[in-house]
């Protein structure tokens, strides 16, 4: 984790609470929940916003999943506050496509704001390598910026540097394909930030300015108006069944 997204997560550690995560919570499978198959619940890039939070109270066995060991320790944080929390959680610092999945069946995969930093080979390589655990009945969630995202300009160099694809349904049922999945679930969503939402990125701003060492006031002020957009940010949730 680089500086900028380290402060990142320092700032939304500091404004949200485990509580509004919880209360803020969109998971659409809850309506499916009598539908589980035996087996593990997996949030794969879990960081703190984990759906994790909504099965605490199963008998599950959930599974957490993220590439940096800082969003892992403030995740067990939150868990180790929570009272009377006897979930059996595995917390996992692994990064796909380079690291195994645990082996054991899924019942329910969370790729929630995952696949959009890896293009669309990679997204097939790497539902490729959860269909080892899936079984008939297992439920993927994915959510990913879609195509009409304000920072998707084609036309623009660098385009794909950070976001490497911006999805269509298209794209998503390409990568869930109709022999194997049943599609269940889709929305497609515009929003712009809530006013916690952009506190939050005006708190990360004034952290990372006073990590450059930038006091001058003309300047800070400068930096915040060009960076205190908000953009509205359209995204895709669906949710798959495998046959």
């Amino acid at each position: 984790m680089d500086v900028q997204m380290r402060l990142y997560w320092e700032a939304y550690s500091e404004i949200y609470s485990t509580k509004d995560l919880i209360r803020e919570l969109q998971n659409p499978l809850r309506h499916y929940e009598n539908e589980f198959v035996e087996g593990a619940i997996v949030d794969i890039g879990c960081g703190q916003t984990t759906f994790l939070f909504d099965y605490l109270d199963t008998k599950r066995k959930l599974i957490g999943i993220d590439n940096d060991k800082v969003q892992l320790k403030l995740l067990k944080n939150r868990l180790d506050a929570l009272p009377s929390n006897t979930a059996d959680v595995q917390l996992l610092n692994l990064t796909l496509l380079v690291d195994a999945l645990p082996s054991e069946p899924y019942s329910v995969v969370f790729l929630a704001n995952i696949l959009h930093f890896f293009n669309l080979q990679e997204c097939g390589q790497i539902i490729d390598q959860l269909k080892a655990n899936l079984m008939s009945g297992s439920f993927v969630y994915a959510w990913v910026h879609s195509d009409k995202y304000y920072m998707n300009d084609p036309s623009k160099p660098g385009n794909n540097d950070y976001f490497k694809h911006y999805f269509t349904l298209a794209d998503l049922d390409s990568l869930f394909e109709s022999v194997g999945f049943e599609r269940v679930y889709y929305s497609e969503t515009e929003r712009y930030f809530s006013k916690k939402e952009m506190l939050t990125q005006e708190r990360w701003l004034d952290k990372y300015m006073d990590h450059l060492k930038i006091s001058n006031k003309k300047e800070r002020k400068s930096l915040k108006d060009e960076n205190l957009i908000n953009n509205p940010e359209s995204d895709l949730i669906a949710v798959y069944k495998m046959r």
